[in-house]
């Protein structure tokens, strides 16, 4: 079989095109193998290859542009596929002419080929719509239009009119209807009677009644072919571009981590199943999406420190304390008694009782699996649900057993258990294990935490309504993965963030940072496993720290500060470089300077004791740090005061351990012990080590600064993204956003909207340097705009957090003339809202907070600050906020609900066309 390649593209002098793919014809990916187009008039392109074998005719492939210096230019969107059998091509065709368009970089359009679109807002069940039949055969000539329309609401269907009889002589009312069985692609073919035709066709959407809802945009489209005399049978598709919209489609969404939901069934915090009313909820409201915070297992320490949902244990692995009891069924009497009266205690506070909720929860889950594991472990569903997750199951159910028998999750401390090798695990996970119950107890949470999710999930889709997951950037470092692959981690390593608005000493995660050359050695499978295994459950994802895959802000495992890091990978400043410009005295700018008038500053009337504890003379009225506290992590250890110590001891140490911290991170250079060269310690001109360096010396530091921070590592960053994003995002068919706040370099934006990830917005957290607040008017269509995250203060608490900002922005942002009134009001509150919700982002998305603060009947009642969910300047935050009311109730607030429903919908937000 004959295949031909037609596409028109408008190349400049000493542009060729090519095709690319994973056929041998198509040189297998390589680009240096990539077979020439030839050109035949006009933009007009063509390439013809001759497959042996018709069954080898299944392959991918895409267009790519080189030019005369060597650059390669790629269209956008995934690879295209082309198959000879099933939905493509059912009569033997002695030749198939295939007609594209070239796809730009950024296409908007191509996002609602995600599973968001494609699965959950317009889903459609083509099993029961009627499939236009096949042409009949004989033929000589067939042409096939075809094109990809998922947005498309349902119960409408696509149809095509033309000046030819076959598609009703654009008369609209004969339009054919295309088949829909392969949606989002639409296709028809129509037998042509003779050597050659040429017509003008447009697409149109009608409703079930047959009315026509609207009619693709712009000018007709245009198809001219010829029979081949020497081709007995040739089939011509069409690939057509495009449908065309007048409008972008907006949706509108809420965001309200599990844990925080309350409902009649939940025990003490909100579990998966409660999804399913806020579903109902969330559609009543006019609302297409539901964002949670992560969910995976964090049971590192099993006490409320584990609270904090980005710190892993397992990335496969869900959370335990999300389950629901009674939904598992047929319970012994004593569990379902026990449940439904601590259900009374601890659904009556008004925060989660981590600790006592996740201790009752294991307790009766043991209960309740001692009564049915015979059953349970017998059963086909669960056989089939442990051979597709064993790759990640066995380790973590084993990691979770040894972590209960040691009481610790620290597994340098388990003995000949201290490498999670396969051999351990093998022994471990075996049948004939002495410890196989305390493994088998962990894959019945899994298995039912996986059907309780897999259920909430697909009840959202049947109501429209998206769920939106959250991957973190990090994994805690006594994780199953550190402990099976640690040498996918950098463990001497923790990532963080520089200073910004969260934190003037930046942050310290205190995860391992990710091995990237040792990822790629297997095309990063584990991060795409763990897209995969998210696309379970979520049709749209939020990647954590996008950043971090550009370069990450790393650590040294002894520091304790987020001052002491740098950004990984970067390019350093090498010694040639600063001694070229009269850098030369590096001991001084690499070690903490410490003079005597700065302890004394520090430190006050407890400087002699720091000065004979901890610090010994340097000479010339300097001091250093004593070998042993050269370290944060060892001063730390040191200073630690026991729970039970007096109040003023504790005050004492704390304030000996900044200031040591402080002395510690007055430095202007960090050596670089692996790449060689130096690293500028961020916000260096802050530093007093700084202050007194001569006017040479900080003009030459300050060029050098800006150049490492805002210039030199632009390129280098970018292709460190494209080597990783791509293959990630090609991994699901989930939609992605990207939390891109913090430090943002230029390459950040343009790479994210080459590979339509999009960004986020928030008002008070601008992207532009020189503004106090964001306009949501400005905001690109690409990205999610919000009034508040997890990580700050909800808009009612931010109104009293600093009163002449609040004023500038009643006056600048709302456009209020007169003094902004002192308290927070519901109609202040659905101003803001309908100011995001009026954005041109692709997404308006608000924390459930800020939308009960619209009704002062529904918001929390008390001090605003108790709705925030984290505090990242505290690493010791306590995430148990709770809804005050129940989903059941929201529910029943019909005349709300109905308001919000109007106020999206008058923002043109949810609407198709």
């Amino acid at each position: 079989m004959k295949i031909r390649f037609n596409i028109n593209y408008h190349t400049v002098w000493g542009e060729q095109l090519y095709v690319v793919g994973s056929g041998p014809e198509l040189g297998l990916w390589d680009e240096s193998r990539a077979r020439v187009m030839s050109y035949i008039q006009g933009d007009e392109w063509k390439l013809e290859i001759n497959l042996p074998d018709r069954k080898d005719a299944e392959f991918t492939y895409r267009y790519i542009v080189k030019n005369d210096k060597g650059a390669v230019i790629c269209e956008g969107g995934e690879p295209r596929a082309f198959s000879p059998d099933g939905a493509d091509i059912t009569e033997p065709y002695d030749m198939v002419e295939v007609r594209d368009w070239w796809r730009p970089l950024t296409d908007h359009e191509s996002l609602f080929l995600t599973s968001a679109f494609t699965d959950v807002v317009f889903k459609r069940d083509t099993d029961t719509e009627k499939k236009r039949p096949e042409p009949l055969p004989g033929a000589k000539l067939v042409i096939r239009l075809k094109i990809l329309v998922p947005r498309i609401e349902p119960g409408h269907s696509l149809f095509v009119t033309g000046s030819i009889p076959a598609l009703g002589d654009s008369d609209v009312s004969k339009a054919v209807p295309m088949d829909p069985t392969g949606f989002p692609a639409w296709k028809l073919d129509i037998p042509i009677e003779g050597q050659m035709a040429a017509f003008t066709y447009k697409y149109l959407i009608k409703d079930k009644k047959g009315k026509v809802v609207f009619v693709d945009e712009g000018k007709e489209r245009v198809v001219a072919v010829n029979a081949d005399y020497r081709i007995e049978k040739k089939l011509c598709m069409v690939n057509d571009f495009a449908f065309r919209y007048l409008n972008k489609w907006r949706g509108a969404g809420v965001a309200v981590p599990v844990f925080s939901l309350r409902s009649a069934n939940s025990l003490g915090i909100g579990e998966f199943l409660d999804i399913k009313p806020l579903a109902d909820w969330a559609s009543q409201c006019g609302l297409k999406l539901i964002q949670i915070l992560p969910v995976n297992d964090t049971s590192v320490t099993m006490t409320w420190w584990d609270s904090y949902p980005y710190g892993n244990l397992s990335v496969f692995a869900l959370h335990p304390i999300y389950m629901n009891i009674p939904a598992i069924g047929a319970l012994p009497k004593s569990v379902g008694d026990e449940a439904a009266s601590q259900a009374k205690i601890l659904n009556g506070y008004d925060h989660i009782n981590y600790d006592e909720v996740i201790a009752l929860k294991l307790k009766l889950l043991r209960q309740i699996f001692q009564s049915q594991k015979t059953k349970f472990l017998a059963s086909v569903e669960f056989k089939a649900f442990l051979e597709e997750n064993a790759f990640w199951l066995k380790p973590y159910a084993a990691f979770s057993a040894l972590r209960d028998t040691y009481k610790t999750s620290d597994f340098t401390k388990w003995e000949k258990y201290a490498c999670g090798t396969p051999d351990a695990i093998n022994e471990l996970t075996s049948e004939n294990s002495s410890s196989y119950d305390s493994i088998a107890f962990y894959y019945f949470i899994q298995y039912h935490l996986h059907l309780q999710l897999s259920e909430a999930s697909k009840y959202a889709a049947s109501k429209g309504v998206i769920l939106k997951g959250d991957i973190p950037i990090g994994i805690h470092k006594e994780s199953d993965s550190c402990w099976t692959s640690p040498e996918l981690f950098n463990m001497d390593q923790s990532a963080g963030a520089p200073p910004d608005p969260f934190s003037d000493v930046g942050q310290n995660w205190g995860f391992p940072t990710y091995n990237w050359d040792a990822m790629a050695k297997d095309n990063y499978l584990w991060w795409r496993r763990r897209l995969q295994k998210m696309s379970e459950y979520f049709q749209m994802t939020r990647l954590d720290h996008v950043l971090g895959f550009f370069r990450i802000w790393e650590i040294p495992q002894e520091m304790v500060s987020g001052l002491m890091g740098h950004f990984n990978p970067a390019i350093p400043l090498s010694q040639q470089e600063l001694e070229r410009n009269g850098i030369w005295d590096f001991n001084r700018l690499c070690d903490p300077y410490i003079p005597s008038w700065l302890v004394k500053i520090a430190f006050g009337n407890l400087a002699s004791k720091v000065i004979g504890e901890y610090l010994e003379d340097a000479g010339s009225g300097r001091y250093r740090l004593k070998a042993e506290y050269k370290i944060q992590a060892a001063v730390e250890a040191h200073l630690a005061s026991p729970e039970n110590a007096p109040q003023d001891q504790k005050d004492r140490n704390s304030k000996i351990r900044d200031g040591l911290f402080a002395l510690i991170s007055n430095i202007i250079l960090f050596r670089d012990g692996k790449a060689g060269g130096f690293h500028p310690r961020i916000n260096l001109m802050d530093t007093c080590s700084f202050d007194t360096l001569d006017e040479h010396d900080k003009e030459k530091l300050i060029h050098f600064y800006f150049d490492y921070f805002y210039h030199r590592q632009e390129d280098f960053w970018r292709k460190q993204a494209m080597i990783k994003l791509p293959v990630i995002k090609a991994a699901s068919r989930m939609l992605i956003a990207g939390e891109d706040l913090g430090m943002i370099p230029d390459c950040v934006p343009k790479v994210m909207e080459e590979l339509s990830i999009l960004g986020l917005r928030i008002q008070r957290m601008p992207k532009e340097t020189d503004r106090e607040f964001g306009y949501p008017y400005q905001y690109p269509y690409l990205t999610v705009c919000t009034t508040s995250s997890h990580d700050m203060s909800t808009i009612r608490g931010w109104w009293g957090e600093d009163y002449a900002r609040t004023q500038r922005y009643y006056n600048t942002i709302l456009g209020h003339s007169g003094d902004a009134p002192s308290a927070f009001s519901p109609a202040i509150c659905k101003e803001i809202i309908s100011q995001h919700l009026d954005a041109p982002s692709m997404w308006a998305i608000f924390p459930i907070q800020d939308i009960l603060a619209m009704s002062s009947e529904l918001c929390r009642p008390g001090d605003p600050r108790e709705e925030q969910i984290n505090d990242p300047a505290n690493p010791h935050h306590y995430w148990k906020f709770r809804l005050h009311i129940a989903m059941e109730k929201l529910l029943a607030k019909k005349e709300f609900n109905a308001e919000l429903s109007e106020m999206v919908c008058a923002a043109g937000r949810g609407i198709s066309y």
